[in-house]
């Protein structure tokens, strides 16, 4: 574009004008810079300014109330949720909240509260003063919620005893400054421990026990520097324990018992925590031994390794700890004798050193062990007597050296507060000690498997608390005397395999608690008392196996409605087997439940513990002797074998539907096979064997699916055997010898047409049989008069032995 052309007066107005605009436009510039420097700083000045308490408390309010809407009704209107209403103030009226003085909340504690739903609602971002959120024993599920990391200064946080998952939110508890104690116990969270919980620094608590943890241990957990309580156990952790965790010098109590951890136990934890406590190790896999280093942790009180596959001898570096009141080192393969040097420890409460191989004697030290209340050294290799020191132990409860190699006499032991003794398995001798008449608090006694001779003192029978006695397997002798204590408590009562007479111990008449009496293997004799079925209400488990015992079965046995296993087996008894079976109703209904008492629950040194007991018994099963224990709780079973009992089968014996064993073999039955066995499915073994039984094999035998041993040999059986099922497994023809009138599977002998439609008359078997046996007699006859003659007729000997000469030689040319 072309400029005009201008004159110099026009010129000389024009450029003033200019000028004037240019410093109005400045101006304005100025003017809009400071304005919005002011409006900047004004703005950020509101946006740093604090709200009000009154008003900073309405928000955390509001935050837990509608925390609060989100969760079941059942849940916000329990009586602590109940108080929490818009009406009134959250500090002073609401249950489980705590503020601090300036208004804001500090703690939110609702434990076993029954609260359910979850976390996500819970506007934690509102709560930035909160130091405490207890929430324990609730039923929260769902996941923690990431904004945990936004509690600056939260310094305790307890979510234990939920259904919560989803892991652990590693990354924002890692965000947590002043975190001090984390409790996540008893929850689903699964996952791995993450590695940067090694960042808490200042966390002194962590508790993630039973949490369903699957992973290893982290080596960065050693850099929390301030813990000095680890709880791991219950998880599902592997791997081995970082020698890191040594970093954790502040440790006081580790537990990391249940787990899958595996490989040595790193010495340096002990050389780096000189305040440990105590040390839980057990239901592990550690291997290697125990390191000597140990001894440096001169404050340790309880010491688990139980369970673990830790070798090598005992370190005498334990015998310096001078605190020490636990040792439990059972189920190991630790070696060596007991050091004496374990005296020393005269603070130790408990000592269990049991399945392990040690070896050696006991030592007269462990008299020095005051304080013991239990010793444990059961299934070693341990020998010798028992040194009578062991009778200094005044405060012993438990005393259990079973299944090693003692010898010698009993010691006894004057401890007025011995609960359990047992002793089994050992090869002590002598009588019966009447020191333990005077053990008036004791419940388990158990001295079988011995070689104890003489009497048994009726002086035990004043025992007014003892509820178990095992005394079988000995070679105890004489009548078993009565006592005039009618107090009695005892549930379990073995006696079997000694040498005991007389008739049917009077004494059991009080035994009113009587679960189990097992008198098997001796000489008892007579009859079986009339008042059995009323006087012992609880029975479950009678065995008078291999005894004298004659008469005929008690009707009153029957009233043993609780009863089920009855073994009459190698006696006398005569007679029928009694009707009013179904009466056993325990035996109508299979036994699915362990419902034996088999524990005693005490505590020692504020720690709960349970000490086990056994009933062991022996049943004929599948023609062969087991020895049941835990077990016997699931086994119902009759067996009369071996008598000589006659008549028939009852048909209601059928109806005895949770029998798993049924022996009648060596009497004197006859008839026929119940048509319904087959209704007994759970039975597994059955012999009827060496009876008089006859007719056909019942078809619904086969509907016998459970059972894997049969025999039916040696009767007057007929017809073809039955096939299908489970009898096409058992294919042994034995289990029906000597029935001459059957055929078929599995037997040589195949059956002819309409064989299995027309049995055998028993008439007709019976003649058969007669005949046989008359031509054996006849052969029998024949045979031993000819040799007779040659016997008693001197000129009838010599002429035969002349002829058998002559013969001879003829044969020799």
């Amino acid at each position: 574009m072309t400029r005009p052309l201008l004159r110099p007066a026009e010129n000389a107005i024009a450029m003033a004008s200019a000028t004037r605009t240019r410093t109005h436009a400045a101006a304005a510039l100025l003017l809009y810079a400071l304005t919005f420097r002011l409006l900047t700083r004004a703005s950020s000045t509101a946006v740093t300014v604090s709200p009000s308490p009154a008003a900073a408390a309405a928000a955390e309010a509001h935050a837990l109330l509608r925390w609060k809407s989100t969760l079941p009704r059942s849940s916000s209107t329990s009586a602590p949720l109940s108080s929490w209403s818009p009406a009134t103030p959250a500090c002073t009226t609401w249950a489980g909240v705590a503020c601090g003085e300036d208004g804001r909340v500090a703690e939110v504690a609702l434990p076993g509260a029954g609260i359910a739903g979850t976390l996500a609602a819970l506007d934690l971002a509102a709560l930035p003063a909160l130091a405490g959120l207890n929430l324990s024993g609730n039923r929260l599920a769902g996941a923690i919620p990431a904004s945990v990391s936004g509690l600056a200064s939260l310094v305790s946080l307890d979510l234990s005893g939920n259904a919560l998952t989803g892991g652990i939110p590693g990354a924002a508890l890692a965000a947590l400054p002043a975190l001090r104690v984390l409790v996540l116990r008893n929850n689903s969270l699964g996952g791995a421990i993450p590695a940067s919980l090694g960042g808490l620094r200042t966390l002194e608590r962590l508790d993630l026990q039973a949490t369903g943890l699957v992973s290893t241990l982290p080596p960065e957990m050693g850099g929390m520097a301030s813990l000095s309580f680890l709880d791991l156990s219950r998880n599902n952790l592997s791997g081995g324990l970082p020698p890191s965790f040594a970093g954790m010098s502040k440790m006081k109590e580790l537990y990391l018992s249940r787990n899958r951890l595996s490989g040595t136990i790193p010495p340096e934890i002990f050389k780096s925590w000189p305040d440990l406590t105590l040390l839980y190790l057990h239901y592990n896999s550690f291997t290697g031994t125990i390191p000597a280093e140990i001894g440096e942790a001169k404050k340790l009180r309880l010491l688990s390794l139980w369970s673990n596959n830790l070798t090598g001898v005992i370190p005498k570096e334990i015998s310096g700890l001078p605190r020490l009141q636990m040792l439990h080192l059972g189920q190991n393969c630790l070696t060596g004798p007991i050091a004496p040097s374990l005296g020393n420890l005269t603070h130790l409460v408990i000592l269990v050193l049991s399945f392990n191989n040690l070896t050696g004697t006991v030592p007269v030290e462990i008299g020095s062990l005051t304080a013991l209340q239990e010793l444990d050294l059961v299934s070693n290799q341990l020998e010798g007597e028992l040194p009578p020191t062991l009778s200094l132990l005044k405060d012993l409860s438990y005393l259990s050296l079973a299944s090693n190699n003692f010898v010698g006499t009993v010691p006894n032991f004057a401890s007025q507060k011995l609960v359990s003794v047992e002793l089994y398995g050992n090869k002590f001798s002598g009588g019966f000690p009447l020191s333990f008449c005077q053990l008036t608090s004791l419940e388990i006694l158990d001295l079988s498997r011995n070689q104890l001779s003489g009497q048994l003192p009726s002086c035990i029978w004043d025992l007014q608390d003892l509820m178990f006695m095992d005394l079988s397997n000995n070679a105890l002798s004489g009548d078993v005397m009565a006592s005039a204590n009618l107090n009695l408590s005892l549930e379990s009562l073995h006696l079997a395999n000694n040498r005991f007479t007389g008739g049917f111990p009077s004494i059991i008449q009080y035994l009113k608690m009587l679960s189990v009496l097992d008198l098997g293997g001796n000489n008892f004799s007579g009859a079986i008392p009339s008042w059995i079925g009323s006087r012992l209400p609880l029975l479950r488990f009678l065995l008078l196996r291999s005894n004298m015992f004659n008469g005929s079965i008690p009707l009153q046995l029957l009233q043993l409605s609780h009863l089920q296993l009855l073994d009459l087996a190698n006696n006398n008894f005569e007679g029928h087997i009694p009707c009013g079976l179904t009466n056993l109703t325990s035996m109508i209904r299979p036994q699915t439940e362990f419902n034996m008492r088999s524990t005693l629950h005490d505590q020692i040194l504020y720690l709960e513990a349970d000490f086990y007991y056994a009933n062991r018994v022996d049943v004929n099963w599948k023609m062969q002797t087991y020895e049941f224990q835990g077990g016997i709780a699931l086994m119902t079973g009759i067996d009369l074998s071996g008598n000589s009992i006659n008549g028939e089968i009852p048909t209601e014996l059928t109806n005895l539907q949770g029998l798993r064993f049924l022996n009648l073999s060596r009497n004197y039955l006859s008839g026929t096979i119940p048509e319904n066995i087959g209704d007994l499915k759970l039975v597994e073994s059955l012999d009827l064997s060496w009876n008089e039984l006859s007719g056909h094999i019942p078809s619904g035998i086969s509907e016998l699916v459970s059972l894997s041993s049969l025999n039916l040999s040696n009767n007057m059986l007929s017809g073809e055997i039955p096939t299908g099922n489970q009898l096409q497994t058992l294919a042994d023809p034995s289990i029906y010898s000597n029935n001459f009138g059957l055929c078929g599977f599995p037997m040589s002998i195949s059956c002819s047409n309409g064989s299995s439609i027309q049995p055998l008359d028993p008439n007709k078997e019976f003649e058969g049989v007669y005949v046989y046996y008359s031509i054996i007699a006849g052969v029998v006859f024949g045979m031993w008069l000819w040799f007779g003659s040659l016997v008693f007729f001197a000129p009838w000997r010599i002429s035969f032995f002349y002829y058998v000469d002559f013969t001879q030689r003829k044969l020799m040319r």
